[in-house]
């Protein structure tokens, strides 16, 4: 099995931009005994190519050859403004240019640091001319991988299909990288690589026929491995590329691709950002994962006094932390930023009934929340307890007290109903608490009555469930016979 890149393809499904398998390149990486290797990459499963014999540079050539994309790239329309796609890759991340004749690319980037995995993960970061639409690259850059645990960055250029090459420099996470693609004349290319933290730096000038300057890229990418095919994508978290200029101007002024490294079932490994404002500068993450969000005082209980909901959000492990968190109380027809909203209970009534929240985070990399929702009720009016109908009983017999809590709407459903039989003096003789009793419905309550006989007076009183107690109980006749 052997590392490589190939010229990136795509095909037009169902009206949308679908990446396969894209441009690899092979890789070599360091010599270790024979024995010690084969054993690290059998627990891979993966196998990485040797250093070519008698080429210390060279990287072992391809099996299999670059494939064009298939399908036309986007159309361009003459005078018109360009083409703006969103589509997705098996293996790159980033964007690229098509729709002209591109003589050079240049982009500057922090070099990330990739996570240590004990199995064998990749991540690349070029730029290019051609491997869009046409059957050559002309690209040079840095990559790391992780195998067995162990983390490894170097540099490379490539004139696919030509031998893959390792440049002689020694690339830390950390590093400020700029890299540079220019064709000069026809078949002529000079390739550029400076570390501006470290102050080493590379120029290769190029004789290579056949490209079709079809493209230009600013890209990372998971490589491709003859037999396995696309290889696992190391977790670099994100990687920011600035001053991303192609023919002399940002990114934006031409018709290019945003472009989202995804599974082959369309899961998404690494996201790619919009372009900043100055159309020249960009983000690629591996963390796809959004926050977390909990909230509280969401208890969809009524309340009858101002309700304050606070939110908390947590990014995943590793995650490139919490951005913001935003609420919406108009159903997400406008959103605020903050982690708190007040919810008022005015004298007045006129925020009485049930408020829907909406609410949800956004982490550093770009990823958004699914909208969660709650609710606040507020309910600022008091019960009245009505009692209409005197009661006349047998002692011995059922008496039933019947009556009715009346609550205006919107508001509390139930109330909580004390009803107290008193003599005419005023001494208790009896106390019964009902609890979640219906509002602005008839009730009664039973009971067999071994009172004395006598005449008696019952009361009623009610707090609904927002906590608003009546401003009086209502109260009628109870007499025994």
């Amino acid at each position: 099995m052997q590392v490589e890149r190939r010229a990136h393809e795509h095909s037009n499904v169902a009206g949308q931009n679908v990446r396969l398998a894209g441009r690899v390149r092979s890789a070599d990486r360091p010599t270790v005994a024979p024995l010690l290797t084969a054993f690290i990459l059998a627990i891979a499963l993966l196998v990485v190519p040797l250093l070519a014999p008698g080429n210390a540079q060279a990287r072992v050539r391809p099996a299999a050859q670059t494939h064009p994309r298939f399908g036309a790239p986007p159309p361009v329309t003459g005078g018109g403004a360009p083409k703006r796609l969103v589509s997705t890759s098996s293996n790159w991340a980033g964007y690229d240019a098509v729709g002209g004749t591109f003589t050079s690319v240049t982009a500057t980037w922090v070099q990330p640091t990739i996570q240590p995995s004990l199995t064998t993960a990749y991540a690349d970061f070029w730029v290019g001319l051609d491997g869009d639409g046409s059957t050559t690259v002309e690209q040079i850059g840095t990559e790391g991988y992780s195998l067995g645990g162990v983390v490894t960055y170097d540099a490379w250029y490539e004139m696919y299909p030509n031998y893959p090459v390792n440049i002689p420099m020694t690339i830390t996470p950390g590093d400020l990288i700029t890299a540079t693609v220019t064709s000069t004349a026809a078949n002529k290319f000079v390739l550029s690589l400076v570390d501006q933290t470290s102050g080493q730096s590379f120029t290769t000038r190029q004789t290579f026929a056949g490209a079709q300057l079809a493209s230009a890229e600013v890209i990372v990418e998971a490589p491709y491995a003859d037999g396995v095919g696309v290889l696992p994508l190391a977790d670099f978290g994100a990687v920011n590329f600035t001053n991303c200029v192609l023919n002399g101007q940002p990114i934006a002024a031409f018709t290019w691709q945003q472009i989202n490294m995804v599974t082959e079932t369309g899961s998404l490994l690494a996201r790619t950002s919009a372009l900043g404002p100055d159309g020249a500068s960009f983000s690629v993450t591996t963390d796809t994962t959004p926050p977390t969000t909990t909230a509280r005082g969401l208890d969809n209980r009524w309340h009858h006094k101002p309700v304050t909901v606070t939110f908390s959000a947590t990014d995943n492990p590793g995650g490139s932390g919490v951005a913001y968190t935003e609420y919406s109380l108009d159903d997400g027809t406008t959103w605020t930023k903050g982690t708190s909203v007040t919810i008022p209970a005015p004298a007045d009534h006129s925020n009485d009934g049930s408020h829907v929240i909406l609410y949800r985070s956004a982490d550093r990399a770009g990823n958004i929340e699914p909208i969660r929702r709650g609710m606040v009720r507020i309910d600022t009016r008091k019960p009245t307890p009505i009692a209409n109908w005197a009661t006349s009983v047998v002692r011995g017999r059922v008496a039933s007290l019947r009556y009715y809590v009346s609550d205006r709407r919107p508001g509390s459903p139930t109330a909580t109903v004390t009803i107290k039989v008193t003599t005419l003096a005023g001494a208790s003789v009896k106390t019964v608490l009902l609890r979640q009793q219906p509002v602005n419905t008839r009730l009664s309550f039973k009971f067999a009555c071994w009172l004395a006989r006598g005449k008696y007076r019952f009361l009623i009183f009610a707090t609904d469930a927002a906590g608003n107690p009546q401003t009086r109980p209502a109260s009628n006749r109870l007499t025994v016979r």
